[in-house]
């Protein structure tokens, strides 16, 4: 893997841990962990790309992150400048923009992610609480999911022309003809 793979996969957890963490009053850090890892297993499971693993681990961050801000109202929002009311169950917004984020992005795993999703619902009392958070934390995965749909991250650039000049590494000024 290279440098710059790397580099990335590291920025990529270092945003989705300083998103996380930001949450003036958190949603259960359980949950939030739980997604995270049923992400992290699509992605092994997957064999998704570094590029394309951080690009969606940052997705369904920035969904949760919403998500609960937009109830507990603490900190700017991302992208979702509307808000949910206060009484809602930020457990329950967390993991429905979490299960909405990862079943667009990860359609195979879908299955296992309901189970997710329906394991922590149930542990979270019936009643407009939950069902409020349920609304709003899949009203904000899909905003989210929306904003990213044509953001050119699956654009594919063809290479150079043959009689492009392409300057050589570290900075040398020198050139070649490819």
């Amino acid at each position: 893997m290279s440098a710059f793979f790397r580099g990335l996969i590291f920025i990529a957890w270092v945003g989705a841990i300083n998103l996380v963490s930001s949450i003036g009053t958190p949603a259960n850090a359980d949950v939030v962990t739980d997604w995270n890892t049923a992400a992290l297993n699509a992605i092994r499971g997957g064999s998704t790309a570094p590029p394309i693993a951080s690009r969606r681990l940052a997705i369904l961050h920035v969904s949760i992150y919403d998500a609960v801000n937009g109830i507990a109202r603490t900190n700017e929002p991302y992208l979702v400048q509307s808000s949910a009311p206060s009484s809602a169950s930020r457990e329950a917004a967390a993991s429905a923009a979490a299960h909405q984020a990862l079943v667009n992005l990860f359609p195979a795993a879908a299955s296992s992610f309901d189970a997710l999703h329906a394991a922590i619902l149930a542990a979270i009392p019936n009643g407009p609480q939950k069902t409020a958070g349920i609304v709003w934390g899949e009203f904000v995965a899909n905003q989210i999911l929306a904003a990213r749909a044509n953001d050119g991250s699956d654009a594919l650039v063809p290479p150079p022309d043959p009689s492009v000049h392409i300057c050589c590494r570290n900075g040398d000024s020198s050139c070649r003809l490819e």
